[in-house]
């Protein structure tokens, strides 16, 4: 991802790689339809022992995709009314994946509820560095917008069935079904709609108010904290089958000791970022040294690490009302905070508004969490 990163930041113009990204966060919202809650309940599901989940769970993401298939033909639609031949094209070529995109990834849910670390890992690396090679060789041919849209979304769905494939021939798919794992990847899907939407609204604020080019720069101050935050991003798909074995008395009594030391690690990581960052911009990222600041700043947010653990305690025991305090609070604060200061303060006020939402957040789910 980092090496992606420099090949975009060399060849791309900052208005095409902006509007790059502002097209696939529309893409990644509207996979919400594809129940993404689907992944956190196989892996419960299948650490429990229904392994035919594999295939329900296939079967319901892909019908309830294409929902998000209408909402990016609608999309697609106002744009095309608007003149914006780019945009259009590129939502009407995105409608065709968005049910299958995220769909076949399902593989990689039955893996860790199986406890095959060090397959789901290989599958894993092998699908980036596929993901890698086949845009940088995009991005040498091309600056076309929607070529790129469509060979990214290619790329991501070819690995993804091959492994699924895979996955499927291999496994033995036997036990009893799981009855209640479509109603509760619904609840999973539903509580993680506004987080999901929060998640994506700085760049369609950035493009909004600020334009492509300053989405361009905001996407590469926060890309290095994102992709170092990515080594607690995979704690808690890990931690969930193991913490669906233990009792919620157990949980809270480690969980604390847990979260102080990722706190510890994350502090001296974000001290070596904040030192480091003007001499990696200078080097791989030349025409984005405005960014050096702003990416310093959002390093701060690597430090609210208490929800990596919180958050699969909570989906381990099916704590939904919980889970759904959780992903709503947290946020419509982010949400708030975020539309209030990027009108008001541009990519400053919107890298600030980051960093506070993400310790409101923490703040949060101690409370959430921690009360009975």
């Amino acid at each position: 991802n980092f090496i992606l990163a420099f090949f975009f930041a060399r060849i791309l113009p900052k208005e095409v790689y902006g509007t790059y990204s502002y097209i696939l966060a529309w893409i990644s919202v509207l996979g919400i339809f594809a129940l993404p809650g689907m992944d956190r309940a196989i892996i419960q599901s299948v650490s429990n022992g229904f392994e035919s989940s594999l295939i329900s769970g296939l079967k319901k993401k892909i019908k309830y995709g294409t929902l998000g298939t209408l909402a990016a033909l609608i999309l697609g639609a106002y744009y095309f009314y608007n003149g914006n031949q780019i945009l259009s094209w590129a939502f009407f070529i995105g409608a065709v994946f968005i049910p299958f995109i995220n769909s076949f990834q399902v593989y990689n849910a039955f893996l860790l509820g199986k406890k095959e670390f060090k397959t789901q890992t290989f599958y894993l690396i092998l699908s980036q560095i596929f993901i890698a090679l086949t845009l940088i060789a995009a991005i040498f041919l091309t600056k076309n917008i929607v070529y790129l849209v469509s060979i990214y979304l290619l790329a991501n769905l070819i690995p993804s069935l091959i492994f699924f494939l895979k996955t499927k021939f291999t496994a033995k798919l036997t036990g009893p079904e799981d009855a209640g794992i479509t109603s509760f990847a619904k609840h999973l899907s539903l509580i993680n709609v506004v987080s999901t939407v929060s998640g994506y609204l700085d760049q369609f604020l950035a493009f909004h108010f600020l334009g492509p080019a300053n989405l361009a720069t905001y996407t590469f101050a926060i890309a290095p904290p994102e992709q170092i935050k990515g080594l607690f991003q995979t704690i808690p798909d890990l931690a969930l089958p193991k913490f669906s074995e233990r009792s919620e008395e157990d949980l809270k009594k480690t969980i604390k000791r847990k979260s102080i030391i990722l706190f510890v690690f994350a502090g001296l990581v974000v001290g070596i970022y904040i030192l480091l960052a003007p001499w990696l911009y200078k080097i791989f990222f030349p025409r984005y040294s405005d960014a050096v600041f702003l990416s310093q700043i959002f390093a701060l947010s690597m430090l609210n690490t208490p929800t990596t653990f919180i958050i699969p305690a909570l989906t381990a025991h099916k704590k939904i009302k919980k889970m759904y305090w959780f992903n709503i609070v947290s946020p419509v604060f982010q949400i708030l905070i975020m539309t209030i200061l990027t009108p008001i303060y541009g990519l400053i006020g919107l890298i600030l508004a980051r960093v506070i939402a993400r310790t409101f957040t923490t703040a949060v789910s101690l409370i959430i969490y921690y009360k009975t």
